[in-house]
């Protein structure tokens, strides 16, 4: 076994070009495919950590029928005692924060234009523990309790042509059925530019006493949003939070992100099956370079198989020479393509990408996309498997160019002309 081992390895160094070739193929299209595990990961992570940080949190705490009638973003189903639901949670050590929000209908009216806008009521001196809007003011500062002020999302402030200490008017649905409504001059305070384009082309905030009085719901909200510690414990904090609520006894509803963004994830599971063809074609392609590179051997070879088979080396010990010989090409071209993926998997992780290049109506067309850079997610396991599977592609590839080299008769490939 050992002389086969270095007769492979011989071989190998000995045809440069050939190795070369099926080096290459492997390399850089295992190489590829890791990158693109990379990005399919980052994608998924980073989209779900976007909606949770700008739009649902890990939980959100519903009266009863809202969840059926979210989208509508109706004002008739509201809990009616907000503090004493967080009073009665406030015991839970997994909770890091919960806060009183009030979603409503609503457009932003400045000079002769207007747009319409989803209107986020919020808690400001609670809201930076459950989302992350504060940290994502580009312009001006946060709100403070009760200002009569608005924070805009920076598309929408820029399709209006609104900047930091502008006047505009906040129309508020309170039923769009009768079309009654309220309307409110505000000062822009600031600008928030999240990772989450559908916050930043359509969602407003304004403190959560100011809706309350303008929408005539006196200390009644729309939903409780909690964030917890530990995501992993998600289950679990649900069951905890369901039982606390029962004792009220309102049916109120708790409802996780995954439900509420349901439709994104179900995005992602239709993408998810187009994904796989992905490595797949990467697989392929580095198959057929092995292949057709060992079969190319054999070709080149064949007085040499024959010389090998005169001298009573048997057909198994052939084939294992060929086999070695692709094992031995497709660990260095998978270690070679571990490196690829990995320098491409850590820019990715670190500086992502965008696609604002291709210009703000590509940008516009895709801000269905949680988020605006795409970034990936490199771990220890997508290039354990990209090693891994070179290697046995590598071996399984190089079996079909084997098996031809001890078929071929002893005494015809010693006549055989090079």
């Amino acid at each position: 076994m050992k002389m086969l081992l270095k007769l492979a390895f011989r071989n190998v160094f000995r045809y440069r070009r050939r190795t070369v070739i099926t080096f290459s193929a492997i390399s850089y299209g295992l190489g590829l495919m890791a990158v693109g595990i990379c990005l399919y990961n980052g994608v998924n992570t980073h989209a779900m950590d976007s909606i949770i940080n700008t739009q649902t949190a890990h939980l959100k705490i519903l009266a009863p029928g809202y969840f059926e009638e979210k989208d509508e973003v109706p004002l008739e189903f509201t809990i009616d005692e907000p503090q004493r639901i967080k009073s009665l949670l406030k015991e839970n050590k997994d909770i890091k924060g919960i806060e009183s929000r009030i979603l409503f209908q609503a457009s932003i009216i400045s000079g002769m234009e207007e747009l319409p806008c989803l209107g986020v009521a919020i808690e400001p001196e609670v809201d930076p523990l459950v989302f992350d809007i504060k940290d994502s003011i580009k312009d001006g500062r946060f709100l403070e309790p009760s200002e009569p002020k608005i924070i805009l999302g920076s598309t929408l402030a820029r399709d209006l042509g609104l900047e930091v200490g502008d006047d505009c008017v906040l129309r508020m649905f309170l039923s769009t059925e009768d079309f009654i409504w309220n309307a409110l001059d505000l000062e822009i305070t600031g600008i928030a530019h999240t990772e989450n384009p559908t916050v930043n082309r359509q969602t407003v905030f304004i403190p959560l006493s100011l809706a309350q009085e303008a929408l005539s719901l006196d200390n009644r909200v729309t939903e409780l949003a909690v964030r917890i510690e530990d995501r992993n414990r998600l289950s679990d904090v649900r069951e905890s939070i369901q039982s606390r609520l029962a004792t009220l006894g309102t049916d109120y509803e708790v409802v996780s992100f995954k439900e509420y963004a349901s439709d994104f994830v179900e995005l992602m599971k239709m993408r998810s099956r187009v994904q796989v063809l992905i490595p797949l074609m990467m697989i392929l392609i580095a198959t057929l370079g092995i292949v057709n590179t060992m079969l190319m051997a054999v070709l080149e070879r064949t007085r040499e198989i024959g010389m090998l088979a005169a001298m009573g080396m048997r057909k198994m010990e052939v084939m294992l020479v060929f086999v070695f010989e692709g094992a031995i090409i497709g660990l260095f071209g998978s270690l070679a393509a571990c490196a690829i993926g990995g320098l491409g998997g850590w820019y990715l992780e670190a500086k992502g990408f965008s696609l604002s290049f291709l210009g703000e109506e590509i940008t516009d067309m895709l801000s269905f996309l949680p988020m605006e850079v795409f970034r990936g997610d490199l771990t220890a396991g997508t290039l354990l498997f990209t090693l891994v599977l070179g290697i046995v592609v590598s071996i399984l590839a190089s079996l079909y160019p084997a098996y031809k080299a001890v078929k071929l008769d002893p005494i015809q490939a010693l006549r055989h002309v090079g």
